[in-house]
Formats: structure tokens, C-alpha cells, sequence
């Protein structure tokens, strides 16, 4: 191989590489937009995960502010029929005897 073949192999080598880096450059152009929109589709989804859970943490606490209360609530109704049926008991009482 002499001197000029050399050189012409050298340059279709930088040809080659030249092309190769453009490639590539292209290639890593559009993998930084695609990962740039992938960025901000993680946010939005990391936002409406967020705002889910608070929204499942404030459903848990107002279930278990009704489950609290669903005892008192039961032992007021209680009494109230019992009351009721006091009172239904008096009047059938009262019809018996007159």
C-alpha cells in the first residue's frame, strides 16, 4: 500500500466517521425530545397521583369520622325508638282502658 492509498483510506475513514457523528448527533437530538416529553408526562403523573392521594386520604378520614360517629349515632336512634315505643305502648294502654 503506498502513501496516496493511505491517505485516501484515512479520508473515506473520517468520511465514514463524519457521517457516523451526524447520525448519531440527529439520533441524540431527538432521544433529549422525546426524554423532555417523557419528563413532563412523569410530572402530570406524578401531579394526578399526588392529588389522588390526598383526595383518598381526605375520603379515609371522612370515613372514619362517619364510622366514629355511626355508634353515637346508632345509640341516639335506639333511644329514640325505645322512647317511641314507650310512648306507643302508653296510648295502647290507654285504649285498652277506655
Amino acid at each position: 500500500m503506498n502513501f496516496l492509498e493511505r491517505i485516501d483510506n484515512i479520508e473515506l475513514k473520517v468520511r465514514q466517521l463524519v457521517q457516523r457523528m451526524a447520525r448519531l448527533k440527529q439520533e441524540n437530538a431527538g432521544l433529549k425530545e422525546e426524554n423532555q416529553k417523557l419528563k413532563a408526562d412523569l410530572d402530570r403523573q406524578r401531579g394526578a397521583v399526588s392529588a389522588l392521594t390526598h383526595k383518598l386520604e381526605q375520603t379515609q378520614r371522612s370515613l372514619d369520622t362517619q364510622r366514629e360517629g355511626q355508634p353515637e349515632q346508632s345509640n341516639q336512634l335506639k333511644q329514640q325508638l325505645e322512647t317511641y315505643i314507650e310512648e306507643i305502648n302508653a296510648c295502647i294502654e290507654w285504649l285498652h282502658k277506655q
